[in-house]
């Protein structure tokens, strides 16, 4: 999404920090900017060269003095320097020079600990920010795909993203059980490229192997269409183009879904039963951009004896909630993070 300039400077601002990607709703506006978590620097002046997609396509690609940092991995705050350096770059091009004291909302894991957590209040601090609030992720992309969360039912979501994966329980506004896996989407990208070299002697980049799940991993019965991809020849290094099907991602595939399956019965073994009840009366939801994964749902139905569904633009379920929560923020207070 290109970055867009506001007419108007806003008093709240809520930033998904994914590992992948970082997403910025503005009150009164939207979601006005979806730019890859990627800081590229030129290590020698300390200059910043490009941020976004931008800096994601120099990886690999630059010279020595040219680093490309990456702040948010396993789903959190990863180097508080590097990070404050891309936030304060991706909202001088939404807010210009002035970020205006906001009320600023941080999607944070909900397994976080409360020393990294402490850390990231402290950066919307360091950025400008009058007030900072956290929200853990599951509960903002429930909220993003309306589940009504207040109610003393449970619901039950799993967030699957790139740098970590949480099943969560939530109840009257509140996680009341969650289970969190780094067993996540890069892993999954991870163990593509890994089978490669396995099975067919070939090195392929971490972003073609997120090409081919994309294009060609499934859990359902369907052949999807053979895709072409250039990697190095293990032995030689020396470039070749193959053609791979459904099946030779079989393995790395099963593997991440039989983890989401485990995560599930993980958290359903340490909920109380009343809401464990819930579960098979409103079902589970997929979000994250590892929803997309085609045929999970259909997988996972018979695994865990529950309605699966997933929800409207996963990738997007956390940052929609953070649009809802900025929207009724008074309402949402009591469900939030708080530091002063």
């Amino acid at each position: 999404m290109i970055f867009e300039r506001l007419d108007k400077l806003s008093k709240v601002v809520a930033v998904d920090l994914g590992t992948s990607m970082t997403r910025v709703w503005v009150g009164g506006q939207g979601l006005v900017v979806e730019q890859p978590s990627f800081l590229a620097v030129d290590v020698t002046s300390q200059r910043i060269l490009s941020i976004g997609l931008d800096a994601q396509q120099m990886m690999g690609r630059t010279a020595a003095n040219v680093q490309v940092f990456r702040p948010i991995q396993q789903g959190q705050l990863w180097d508080t320097t590097v990070a404050k350096a891309f936030l304060q770059a991706l909202l001088r091009e939404i807010l210009g020079k002035s970020f205006f004291n906001p009320t600023l909302v941080l999607s944070v894991p909900a397994g976080i600990k409360p020393a990294v957590e402490e850390e990231t209040v402290q950066l919307g601090y360091d950025l400008g920010a009058r007030e900072v609030l956290t929200v853990a992720q599951p509960l903002a992309a429930a909220i993003g795909a309306g589940m009504p969360v207040v109610d003393a039912t449970g619901g039950f979501i799993l967030q699957l993203g790139a740098g970590i994966n949480e099943a969560a329980a939530i109840s009257l506004g509140s996680l009341v059980g969650v289970e969190s896996s780094y067993q996540a989407g890069e892993q999954f990208e991870e163990q593509v490229i890994s089978t490669l070299k396995t099975t067919k002697k070939i090195s392929i980049s971490r972003e073609t192997a997120g090409q081919l799940i994309a294009g060609l991993a499934t859990l359902s019965d369907t052949e999807l269409a053979p895709v072409l991809v250039t990697g190095k020849q293990q032995k030689t290094a020396v470039p070749k183009e193959i053609e791979l099907t459904t099946a030779d991602l079989t393995e790395p595939t099963q593997l991440m879904a039989e983890s989401y399956v485990a995560l599930v019965k993980k958290l359903l073994t340490k909920v109380p039963t009343e809401l464990t009840v819930d579960i098979v009366d409103k079902g589970l939801l997929l979000s994250g951009s590892g929803a997309k994964l085609k045929g999970l749902d259909e997988y996972l139905v018979p695994k865990l004896g529950v309605p699966v569904s997933v929800v409207d633009e996963p990738e997007q379920a956390v940052i929609r909630g953070m649009g809802t929560i900025l929207n009724h923020l008074d309402e949402y207070r009591a469900s939030l993070g708080q530091q002063s």
